[in-house]
């Protein structure tokens, strides 16, 4: 697994370990989920437990990433939300998750005083796709990771290609920043793990699983890692690694879109 001394990417199961402090510093809870956004790899929200702290209870509570802010060497994570607002938070049961659309979020978000993560300019932005369905079928904006780990991956072809081993978490932009594949004995790649785009996905809802926009050959020739020896992830890296695969890096467009707002010269 990655080393926690680079502090830029975690995978989402590191992060799902981690506890929470508040501006005190003292345990207020841990990270439970985390909820991605299909159609650009964000983190949504995220979903905590608070425990008996101010007496919340076994409820969860889904809050926005750029509330917390990571203590690179202590495996945590500060929630800079207020004592009072918490203690006013309506939270949910572990087994009725809300039904989470960007209206609900938006709320949310100006619960805790934090403008969502799509405004302004969410058309145009790229990423996960979902497939196209009949009128009235239910295509959920969010998954949880722990949902999409372990979800198999498929080619156009519907063949079985392998699974999502893992998310890599981009703590800054709050986005995946890659999926993490295993392809089993598919074209001959073995045990190895490889680093995808997440734009590369799509979500294909009555399949359970996700189609890979990748060349076979393109996938025949691509560079993997093995389980125990994952690499170094910096911005250098995942160009290269993007630019292989055909995708222009996240935060490229990212920036591009910002760029491209109204009233920028």
């Amino acid at each position: 697994m990655v080393s926690r001394d680079d502090p830029q990417f975690l995978s989402a199961s590191t992060i799902k370990r981690d506890k929470i402090l508040n501006r005190a510093g003292e345990h207020i809870g841990k990270i439970e989920e985390l909820m991605i956004d299909l159609q650009d790899g964000s983190i949504a929200y995220t979903v905590l437990s608070f425990g008996g702290f101010l007496g919340m209870g076994n409820k969860l509570f889904a809050l926005p990433w750029k509330a917390l802010s990571l203590k690179v060497h202590e495996h945590t994570f500060v929630l800079d939300v207020n004592k009072e607002v918490l203690e006013q938070a309506e939270g949910f049961d572990k087994d009725k998750w809300p039904l989470a659309d960007r209206e609900w979020l938006s709320k949310t978000y100006a619960y805790y005083g934090y403008e969502p993560y799509w405004q302004p300019g969410v058309e145009g932005q790229a990423g996960v796709r979902t497939e196209s369905t009949a009128a009235g079928t239910e295509i959920p904006d969010f998954l949880s990771s722990g949902t999409i780990k372990g979800d198999k991956v498929i080619n156009k072809a519907e063949e079985h290609l392998g699974k999502i081993e893992e998310l890599m978490i981009d703590l800054e932009n709050g986005r995946v920043a890659y999926a993490v594949l295993s392809f089993g004995g598919f074209l001959g790649m073995g045990d190895k793990f490889f680093a995808i785009p997440w734009q590369a996905l799509q979500l294909k809802v009555h399949k359970h699983a996700f189609v890979l926009d990748v060349p076979k050959e393109t996938l025949k020739k691509a560079e993997g890692f093995d389980k125990d020896n994952w690499p170094i992830t910096n911005r250098e890296w995942l160009s290269t690694m993007y630019g292989y695969y055909g995708y222009e890096p996240y935060w490229q467009w990212e920036r591009e879109r910002i760029e491209s707002r109204p009233g920028n010269i």
